[in-house]
């Protein structure tokens, strides 16, 4: 009887371990990330700086009442600055430093390589 008590238990301990790992969760995103990759080989207007532009800074610098008197709606404005490299040198600001754009928070790494690759490209309207 005494051996079976100690089969039961090491089969008890094995289910239980079985059964507590078993629910273990990671989702996709937060094991791989978004993609991973950033592909800068042709960069768009309309494709890429354009959301960004729109999710980024229109709030601030949109139609109505553009902060700073900038505005950032459309494309003529948008590839002047750029042009000029003073919203490139706003972007790559460190966080903190009062300047930096867009005060909501830095933008992301691949943001920021999209925005280079297009005004290397020629801030071109495509």
């Amino acid at each position: 009887m005494k051996v079976f008590w100690s089969i039961a238990a090491v089969l008890s301990l094995w289910a239980a371990a079985t059964v507590a790992t078993s629910c273990y969760y990671d989702d996709y995103q937060t094991l791989y990330g978004t993609g991973g990759t950033c592909d800068t080989a042709a960069v768009s207007f309309a494709t890429d700086i354009q959301p960004i532009m729109s999710a980024q800074c229109a709030g601030c610098h949109g139609a109505a009442s553009p902060s700073g008197g900038l505005s950032l709606t459309n494309y003529a404005q948008i590839a002047a600055t750029t042009s000029s490299g003073s919203m490139l040198n706003r972007v790559h600001l460190p966080a903190g430093n009062p300047l930096a754009m867009p005060p909501s928070g830095p933008l992301s790494s691949c943001q920021k390589a999209k925005l280079r690759t297009w005004k290397r490209q020629g801030a071109l309207n495509n």
